[in-house]
């Protein structure tokens, strides 16, 4: 058996932005205030390396202060300064970024953006970062819905600019209507996805997520404690390769992945008939549900009522979703994922053979912080030669990096 282990001092946690630059530009809209809680989302959560820009109306709404608490660096301001050289300020930071991310990005700025005007520092940045930036739209729904604007978005989009959208919901004017800046894991997402090389364009994947229900009766069933964060994880990081993507899921309390088409289930069987629809059309299979293994083929439609005597129930073994479409593999990736906690590395091979998948994820539940109800995991990846990669316990997100990577590579025989 080969065993490969992988150096702690490589990982960085699931940073998703680290050694990563960004340019945070804030325009003076009223939702600014989610600016500061977006910046310390992508520093001290993600690890990237902010530099704010903020307008003359921007100052008007907050001050600087917060926005260099979280960045750790002085927010500029202005092209010009007493103070300093300024020397050729805005082509250095065009060329400093990885990214440009307008948050909140206001009706002027976009129409400056769209019409090529630079007449300060975070326009004149823009002209010079081009198609590096990505606009996240805030305003009211009169101005937003405007054809003017309207045509503002359209060029930019057409020529390659990022664009997040805005949400429906409730406006600074007291009215509710489209406007609404995202939600910050939106505007995330749609970050990571600009800064991405696309790997999995034209790529349909599919992941199986959370878990099943086998009812009892109405008001009991037999489940397992599966969360569906590893599914959702898996999802958001295929789509931010630029994959379409489709989660068939289980009951879960998870937000929605964002990037995805979310199809909701609830029994084993639910799941499969979902899966083997979905799997004809689909590039890959991330099989990352813990589906159950039994069923209670007698559950009725009232409540099992209490006697004085044992209850014994009489269950069945479900359908395996992998070996019904382990025939119709073709030159498919399948993807299983193994919870074992015995003959963990033998059984988890033995599966990866009889299911024809290319790799297996394999859980042991008794590691601390692995497997169900935990945000990170410590897994092994056995592929179809045998070979062994032992990882260290890590963020889900970055197991889900590490795993729709392996996807990439098998997909584009690399």
């Amino acid at each position: 058996m080969t065993v490969k282990k992988k150096a702690p001092k490589k990982r960085n946690n699931g940073l998703k932005f680290k050694g990563q630059k960004i340019l945070l530009g804030i325009t003076g809209g009223i939702a600014i205030y989610k600016s500061a809680a977006l910046l310390r989302e992508l520093t001290i959560e993600h690890g990237a390396d902010v530099q704010v820009i903020m307008t003359d109306s921007a100052l008007k709404f907050m001050s600087p202060l917060i926005f260099e608490t979280f960045s750790g660096k002085p927010v500029w301001t202005s092209m010009f300064s007493d103070k300093e050289m300024v020397g050729v300020r805005h082509v250095e930071i065009s060329k400093w970024a990885d990214a440009v991310l307008i948050s909140p990005a206001t009706a002027n700025i976009i129409g400056k953006a769209a019409n090529g005007i630079a007449d300060d520092l975070l326009s004149t940045v823009i002209s010079g970062a081009g198609t590096k930036t990505i606009f996240a739209a805030a305003m009211e729904t009169g101005m937003y819905e405007n054809p003017i604007m309207q045509q503002n978005i359209k060029r930019l989009k057409d020529a390659g600019f990022g664009f997040v959208d805005p949400e429906s919901g409730p406006l600074a004017s007291g009215e509710s209507g489209v406007g609404r800046l995202a939600e910050s894991r939106v505007i995330v997402h749609s970050l990571l996805t600009h800064l991405k090389t696309g790997r999995l364009k034209g790529k349909k994947i599919l992941v199986s997520a959370g878990p099943t229900r086998e009812w009892i009766d109405p008001v009991r069933f037999i489940s397992n404690p599966s969360t569906g964060r590893m599914g959702f994880s898996l999802a958001e990081a295929a789509s931010a390769e630029g994959a379409d993507v489709i989660v068939i899921s289980g009951p879960t309390e998870v937000a929605s992945p964002v990037g995805a088409e979310l199809i909701k289930v609830s029994t084993a069987e639910e799941m499969k008939n979902a899966i083997v629809e979905k799997f004809a059309e689909s590039d890959a299979l991330v099989m990352s549900a813990a589906v159950g293994d039994y069923t209670y083929p007698e559950a009725g439609s009232e409540k099992l009522k209490k006697n004085g005597s044992d209850l014994t129930l009489n269950l069945k073994r479900t359908d395996d979703i992998l070996s019904a479409i382990s025939g119709d593999k073709g030159d498919k990736i399948i993807v299983g994922f193994s919870v074992e906690t015995e003959n963990i590395i033998e059984n988890s091979k033995l599966k990866l053979h009889e299911k024809s998948m290319d790799f297996i994820v394999v859980n042991n539940p008794k590691e601390n912080g692995a497997a169900f109800g935990h945000d990170t995991n410590k897994v092994s990846i056995i592929d179809r030669k045998g070979s062994v990669e032992e990882l260290e316990l890590m963020s889900k997100g970055e197991l889900s990096t590490l795993i729709i990577d392996r996807v990439s590579n098998l997909l584009n025989g690399s």
